[in-house]
């Protein structure tokens, strides 16, 4: 392969949202756009399509603290179960600046239930996001 093979738009692989869905950011990526967004439109994206709910919100917000060393990324995406009930997922993701011992952390919400036991050093991909949810749905659905 020669260098020149790839261009930006091998890169810029975006999950779409519908236009009916109420997100503070843009429902489909382009060229140039932050990734992170990307990374929250398809958190929604594939917990829909891991326990077929229909997309309805996406928020997503950062935060700087302690003099710029901590960026906190919170996302939270709402959908409609097929039965109708919703669903609404936030993640939490800490960057640090600084290296230490942990480099950043994610944690998980399904219906305003936080599962610890899910919590990782660094954020899954979306598709295993949406996997992580299918699963907690499933087992509460199961209690």
């Amino acid at each position: 392969m020669s260098r020149g093979c790839f261009t930006p738009y091998d890169w810029s692989r975006s999950y779409l949202l519908p236009a009916d869905v109420a997100s503070n950011i843009p429902l489909r990526g382009a060229v140039g756009m932050l990734g992170a967004h990307n990374a929250a439109r398809g958190l929604l994206v594939e917990i829909c399509r891991h326990t077929g709910a229909h997309p309805a919100g996406l928020h997503y917000a950062e935060t700087v603290l302690g003099d710029g060393a901590i960026i906190v990324v919170d996302v939270t995406a709402t959908a409609h179960r097929p039965n109708g009930e919703p669903l609404c997922v936030k993640t939490c993701t800490r960057h640090r600046r600084h290296e230490d011992a942990r480099n950043g952390d994610w944690s998980i919400s399904v219906d305003g239930v936080a599962y610890p036991g899910e919590d990782r050093r660094r954020s899954p991909s979306p598709p295993m996001q949406g996997w992580i949810v299918h699963r907690l749905v499933r087992r509460l659905t199961s209690s």
